[in-house]
């Protein structure tokens, strides 16, 4: 009679490899997922430096001088109406629509906004330009992230802009104190490596999905 374990130590050695691979591969897709972004990192640090080194990437700090306003009233030019705290540097919302513009270019990472909103402002948008372009679209929309009192960072990820709108509320009639607007302000060079929102989602999510379909891909040509 012919002996049939070996034929089942290979069916059950076959079996172990199969019940293993999923794990295998889903460990190697999150460790190249995370080499990746390591890449990717440093090639945005490389692109950083060149633009710093070649004077594009500007640091700047911009006052309410290099501002243009519209849809917004001065409490300090406007006799009729009476900012809320007594000090310099309140405007108030004229419709639910205003914006700040600034007029120039350069290589942006991110653009901070100081400002006191006495009311709720609803949401905080930037918008911007790239060489060659002359009206602003919502493809070219950034929302704000809140990252202190009165601070707003927008997140560009690094583009060569011709010009900025700010929306700094939606609402209207939202009188607002603006200290100042931030092009490129410094920070902490290891905070390059946190990704954001939806860059932890892609980080979490993409190698998981990749590994389930190498997996099936596999098993397919196994089977045939």
């Amino acid at each position: 009679m012919k002996d049939k374990r070996p034929t089942r130590r290979f069916d059950a050695a076959r079996r172990e490899t199969a019940a293993v691979r999923p794990r295998q591969l889903l460990i190697v897709a999150y460790a190249l997922a995370a080499a990746l972004w390591v890449v990717w990192v440093l090639w945005g640090s490389a692109v950083m430096l060149t633009h710093k080194a070649d004077g594009t990437m500007l640091t700047r700090t911009l006052t309410a001088d290099d501002l243009t306003f519209e849809s917004f009233v001065n409490y300090e030019d406007d006799e009729w109406h009476t900012a809320p705290v007594d000090e310099p540097g309140w405007y108030l919302s004229t419709d639910n629509d205003p914006h700040i513009f600034w007029q120039g270019e350069a290589w942006v990472e991110t653009v901070r906004l100081e400002a006191w909103h006495y009311l709720p402002p609803g949401s905080v948008a930037l918008y911007y330009l790239t060489p060659g372009q002359t009206d602003y679209s919502e493809s070219q929309k950034v929302y704000a992230k809140v990252t202190g009192e009165g601070e707003y960072t927008f997140a560009l990820g690094g583009v060569t802009v011709t010009g900025l709108r700010i929306d700094p509320d939606s609402v209207g009639g939202v009188p607002t104190k603006f200290t100042a607007v931030e092009l490129n302000p410094a920070a902490p060079w290891f905070l390059r490596f946190l990704p954001n929102g939806g860059q932890w989602l892609c980080l979490l999510f993409l190698p998981a999905v990749a590994a389930a379909f190498a997996a099936v891909l596999m098993d397919l040509a196994r089977k045939k």
